[in-house]
């Protein structure tokens, strides 16, 4: 990366007003006669995904154009229009396109003015970066992220996670609310329905209209009746659940007096007109609310507290563990585990997954951000952080010191039952899980977490429950998912970014590959598209393809697929972290091995000789040799062995793999894994001296250079022997 202080000055260039001026414009004019309309078509251009035939990658383009408004920027504009009395009076055209004209004019200058104060706002970059810290680490210059850096739950997310969340706090629900999770949920779910519906006749009855008499905003009014019958719950019940979320037409939201400030149309924004009709803008914002309000409603009753806080961590822990035992299995992933030292306990793990040789370390957490955090406290912002992600980060590295010295230590599961770590465990993933959105997680997490990775113990990912669904839903199997967390650590520094959808998606794609020549990466919310509609096609049913080419395709149907998938589904040790390293092969070295692989195999059939390739893999200091061969165990592992070991010592690489597969169906009969520091040895010095020397081929140029040994030269299998003598005949 270039020098970051290149055209860096303390003085503010982004715009020429201060945010709170802008504000106060934009105050002024959302609590304009008619101001509703505007908001209305804000929400149609902005929150609606339009599209034909099947859903593409291209029909997201809008939703990602900086021009586009955010949710979070339309909660704004409602939120400010309800500091007055809401005014439904049709404007003029010319009046409605001031409105639109000029909102979308003041939003961008508040972006600016806020986006100045997190660049400039008093900084001295030059003093800063002398002293080796960064600007971005204070409340101040966390604002604009927080605020802009877009949602990391999907609206079907909240509606399937709401019913777990809520299940077992039903009945404190029915008696203090008058509904219980399910009625809110058909309800929500109406509105929803009864939208679309009015948008579609609505888009047909504009056709047959004049200008003056276009507006957006019938398709988002409601009466009571209209979502008791389409919902089917009684209109009791309906009330009872529209009254919860519901802003009075008599009620004003003063305190919201700016962007950090709460607002309370976020909590409940669902608008009462006065006339009987109400006004949902924002679907999304009913279920965000939906999902996160009833938690704070039980908090307020004392005798309730404990056991609503009880009930969340619960959800958080089940989820999370739940979205593993899909990828690895229920034998694989353990909860609730208590890790002794003698008679005390040292540490709890609420999820550990154990898969062959590599451990995940889960923390699941139930906090979120306060406002005063929101609003750019740096003292609240930091002790936020540390209660929802720096404690649990820090439980999760003694919980990895535990297993790395798992002979001083003592591991039961919830029912005291004794648990046996059975594989000496090389490699840990610390995984942090929070049960709510918490803005811009992601990106607080690189600015403000003191990661500590070693060789065994790296970097965490730090995400919530939603990112952990998206994750688990597209690396569905163990080895892909590790892959994912092995190249995501090694991309924690270098990465910049809101939240963690993107680099999943940009993963899914490219394998997470960075350019080692750049120091740091920035990735924009765009590169979710991918991810955004897959899910939309996998959990909604939208016509289009469920899959992202990519990752989870390009070894389908090779030799190398058919290997990944044996070793993950037969869980073994030995090569687990060599099936990670085959999937993060390049393309063309990726291509080279399953040619090579399938050239070999058909000699080894035609022949009936062992046939074998061996490769190093790129920057780790370890390789592979394969023998597919149809020898006698005890011979075929001999010659493994032996093979490996010289090529390990002849690299001086500090691992090295072999394997041994079964001709024609390339199945895997033997394995092992050389992992014993390189030492200098004569003897291995005087078996390399009489082999050809050949320098280790490309990995794409493998399947080229798999020539055939002379009967007289020494067997590559490294036994010394000629080969016409060794592996000729076998």
């Amino acid at each position: 990366m270039g020098n970051l202080l290149t055209g860096i000055s303390s003085e503010r260039k982004l715009t020429e007003r201060e945010e709170d001026q802008v504000f106060s414009e934009l105050a002024s004019l959302c609590t304009s006669p008619g101001y509703i309309h505007a908001i209305a078509y804000f929400c149609f251009r902005d929150n609606l995904i339009k599209y034909s035939g099947q859903l593409g990658v291209k029909d997201m383009d809008s939703h990602y154009e900086g021009s586009s408004l955010l949710r979070s920027e339309i909660s704004t504009l409602i939120g400010l229009m309800a500091r007055s009395l809401i005014v439904a009076d049709m404007p003029t055209p010319e009046t409605f396109q001031r409105y639109v004209d000029r909102t979308d004019e003041l939003m961008q200058e508040l972006h600016h003015a806020m986006a100045a104060e997190a660049f400039f706002g008093g900084k001295d970059w030059h003093a800063l970066f002398a002293a080796g810290k960064d600007p971005f680490q204070d409340g101040a210059a966390m604002r604009e992220p927080i605020f802009y850096g877009g949602e990391s739950a999907y609206n079907f997310q909240y509606k399937a996670l709401t019913q777990l969340k809520y299940e077992a706090d039903d009945g404190w629900l029915a008696k203090m609310r008058g509904f219980r999770i399910a009625d809110a949920l058909a309800v929500t779910k109406a509105i929803g329905d009864f939208h679309l519906r009015r948008l579609s006749l609505l888009r047909k009855e504009m056709r047959a209209q004049t200008p003056d008499q276009w507006t957006f905003l019938p398709a988002f009014t409601f009466t009571i009746d209209d979502i008791a019958t389409s919902s089917g719950v009684e209109i009791a019940i309906t009330e009872a659940v529209l009254s919860s979320f519901r802003f009075e037409s008599g009620e004003r939201n003063d305190p919201f007096t700016g962007l950090s400030e709460f607002n309370e149309t976020n909590v409940r924004p669902i608008l009462d007109l006065g006339d009987g009709t109400y006004v949902l803008l924002q679907h999304y914002q009913l279920q965000e609310s939906l999902y996160e309000s009833p938690f704070f409603w039980m908090m307020a009753d004392d005798d309730y507290r404990a056991i609503a806080t009880t009930n969340r961590g619960k959800f958080t822990e089940s989820y999370s563990s739940g979205c593993l035992r899909s990828v690895f299995g229920d034998a694989r992933v353990l909860t609730n585990v208590d890790i002794y030292r003698g008679k005390n306990r040292y540490a709890e793990a609420d999820a550990l997954v154990l898969f062959g040789n590599q451990a995940i370390v889960v923390q699941a957490k139930s906090k979120r951000l306060t406002l005063d955090a929101r609003k750019g406290n740096d003292l609240a912002l930091r002790d936020d952080f540390k209660k929802a992600v720096a404690n649990a980060y820090d439980q999760a590295l003694l919980c990895a010191d535990a297993l790395q010295r798992s002979g001083e230590f003592v591991f039961r599961n919830v029912t005291r039952k004794e648990l046996k770590i059975e594989e000496p465990i090389e490699i840990i993933y610390p995984l942090c899980v929070l049960a709510d959105h918490y803005p811009a997680l992601t990106f607080q997490a690189r600015q403000f977490l003191e990661v500590k990775p070693s060789d065994v113990v790296r970097s965490p990912l730090v995400t919530d429950v939603f990112t952990l669904d998206v994750i688990a839903e597209f690396l569905e199997t163990p080895l892909h998912f590790l892959n994912y967390l092995n190249l995501r650590a090694r991309a924690y520094n270098k990465l910049l970014i809101t939240n963690e959808l993107i680099p999943l998606s940009y993963h899914l794609r490219n394998n997470l590959w960075l350019d080692d020549k750049y120091d740091m990466v920035t990735l924009g919310e765009d590169f979710t598209a991918h991810v955004d509609v897959a899910m939309a096609v996998r959990r909604q049913g939208a016509s289009g393809s469920r899959e992202i080419k990519g990752v989870l395709t390009r070894y389908r149907g090779t030799p190398i697929g058919s290997i990944v998938e044996q070793i993950e589904a037969a869980s073994i040790p030995q090569l687990t972290e060599m099936g990670v390293w085959l999937l993060q092969l390049s393309d063309s070295s990726a291509n080279g091995l399953s040619q090579a692989l399938e050239k070999q195999n058909k000699a080894a059939v035609r022949e009936g000789r062992t046939k074998d390739i061996s490769l190093p893999f790129d920057g780790q200091q370890a390789g592979l040799t394969i023998h597919i061969s149809s020898l006698s165990d005890d011979v075929a592992r001999d010659k493994i062995l032996q093979h490996a070991r010289l090529k390990k010592y002849d690299l001086k690489a500090e691992r090295w793999y072999g394997i041994v597969l079964r001709p024609g169906d390339l199945r895997i009969r033997l394995a092992l894994a050389l992992t014993d520091p390189w030492q200098s040895n004569s003897e291995m010095d005087a078996m390399l001296a009489k082999l050809p020397r050949r320098p280790p081929a490309p990995l794409h140029e493998i399947s080229s250079q798999a020539r055939k040994t002379g009967r007289n030269e020494p067997c590559s299998c490294g036994s010394g022997l000629k080969y016409k003598k060794c592996c000729l005949n076998r």
